[in-house]
């Protein structure tokens, strides 16, 4: 990475419209040169993600022969790409964000003085739910007093229910160190976003600090954490059946599963969202500070509240009484 004193002297006028004005360009060029720009200052997820969106359209240029450029990508082109999408056996979900990622692409080409066809507007995906579990309190505490793991179980399993009741992400939860702890609260800088969170620490967080003198962190990736946390949740027994339905291939697909097979550390966070909102002590705007959302509506999408538990809720108005 270039340093400030290492930086060139450069001329900044938008050589994109002054060299090519309202014409086309490769698409795939055109992504790649933007991640290859912006890497220097994005995080590595930004490549990462449009990295992925490369791999899809240079499959189906391979097997269609198609050449795309950025005023390939209109309403008649995304449309076959869906069903071609589709005919992988693709979730709509993962679909949906390929679309969106290529979109966001197209206005940053036309920003740019390229030629575009806005037809691509036309064209949208529905947000589909994702298929996704949180704990209750009762299922959390049963975590939390469960004996007969190993210590390294152990101290996973500990991690794990901090983050039941901190809602942080895997990579500010696994850096969690001791001066992230004081005065009855957790401050910590976020990883993803950069924005500061300040949350009261729950006794059980308490229990576990004091457990390891502040030293809570397993050192392991998210992908390890994720194989240990759910054979822990099948050796406690947190087995009850869980129904899902998504798109998958263009066709409905309907799943029947024990919960701990959809437990990863990324469930505790939304445990710890859901949890909150479930309160009805809270305000959105107070939970969202905990848990570093900028907006409702993604909060909204995020918690995860079941038809069942809503019907539970619901059952208690007097409008189902005599």
């Amino acid at each position: 990475m270039e340093t400030s004193n290492e930086l060139k002297v450069k001329d900044y006028v938008n050589h994109a419209n002054l060299s090519m004005p309202k014409t086309g360009v490769l698409f795939s060029d055109f992504i790649s040169d933007t991640i290859k720009r912006k890497s220097r200052r994005m995080k590595e997820s930004y490549g990462r993600n449009y990295r992925t969106v490369l791999y899809q359209i240079d499959r189906f240029c391979s097997e269609t022969g198609a050449v795309l450029y950025t005023n390939s990508i209109n309403e008649e082109f995304l449309d076959d790409f869906i069903v071609y999408l589709e005919s992988k056996n693709l979730k709509k979900s993962y679909i949906k964000t390929i679309l969106d990622s290529m979109k966001a692409m197209i206005r940053k080409a036309a920003n740019y003085g390229y030629a575009v066809d806005r037809s691509y507007d036309d064209v949208e995906i529905d947000q589909e739910e994702i298929p996704a579990v949180y704990l209750t309190m009762n299922e959390i505490a049963r975590i939390y007093y469960f004996q007969g793991l190993t210590k390294k179980q152990e101290r996973i399993k500990d991690l794990f229910v901090v983050g039941c009741y901190t809602a942080l992400r895997y990579s500010d939860l696994s850096t969690l160190k001791k001066e992230n702890f004081s005065g009855g609260y957790i401050s910590k800088i976020t990883k993803k976003t950069g924005a500061r969170v300040i949350i009261p620490i729950h006794d059980f967080v308490a229990e576990i600090y004091a457990k390891y003198d502040g030293d809570i962190s397993t050192n392991l990736s998210s992908q390890h954490f994720n194989r240990y946390i759910k054979r822990i949740c099948e050796k406690i027994g947190i087995s009850d059946k869980v129904t899902q339905m998504y798109t998958k291939g263009g066709i409905i697909v309907t799943e029947i599963k024990e919960k701990w097979e959809l437990i990863s550390s990324h469930t505790a966070r939304r445990s710890g969202a859901t949890n909150l909102m479930r309160t009805g002590r809270l305000s959105v705007n107070d939970i969202m500070k905990i848990t570093g959302h900028t907006s409702e509506k993604s909060f909204m999408r995020y918690v995860k509240t079941s038809k069942e538990d809503n019907a539970k809720q619901m059952a208690g108005d007097n409008f189902f009484r005599k």
